[in-house]
């Protein structure tokens, strides 16, 4: 099938189409093996479980943007993850619909923190997060995984940009300054 990255994508995309028509508690490892035609081991060798399947796209679109450096500051980068949100709004809800241990919202909030946090270590040159700055973090990024939920429920009302301001404003000010020099 190719390189690593395009067999992910690949898997991806089978489940992608798979959730446009079952809920995804009823999803199975093996409808998305069957769905995408790959064996067994060459999903196991990608992905562990179907949340990590299901995770797979947020975490891209996020070192898409970050990686090379596409993104100038902060509220850029909240600008084209909104925008790349809205233009898979259907995906998003059902995502938002897992539960449990493994739930999406439980990943956004895991991954966002550590985007903050190793944005604020590299820029305060610092290498652990103090208390303080570790609940600072925490309660941002649980603000604004709750409010994207609630944002997928009315996107109509407020425009991704408007979105990405908001996140912005949110950020606490010693924050912001926080993304890396390209």
């Amino acid at each position: 099938m190719g390189s690593s990255s395009t067999t992910k994508q690949h898997i991806w995309q089978s489940f992608s189409r798979l959730m446009r028509t079952t809920p995804f508690e009823k999803i199975t490892v093996e409808m998305i093996i069957r769905e995408s035609r790959v064996s067994k081991s060459t999903f196991y060798r990608h992905f562990r479980d179907k949340y990590d399947v299901l995770n797979y796209h947020s975490m891209e679109i996020a070192e898409h943007l970050i990686g090379p450096k596409i993104c100038r500051d902060w509220k850029e980068f909240l600008e084209n993850m909104f925008i790349a949100i809205s233009q898979n709004l259907t995906y998003y809800r059902k995502a938002f619909r897992s539960s449990g241990q493994n739930s999406h919202s439980g990943f956004l909030f895991a991954y966002s923190f550590s985007i903050v946090e190793n944005r604020y270590l590299v820029s305060t040159k610092s290498e652990v997060l103090s208390i303080h700055d570790r609940y600072v973090i925490s309660h941002y990024c649980h603000g604004c995984v709750g409010i994207l939920q609630d944002w997928l429920n009315e996107p109509d009302i407020l425009t991704p940009q408007q979105m990405a301001d908001i996140f912005y404003e949110a950020m606490p000010d010693y924050l912001k300054d926080t993304w890396p020099e390209a």
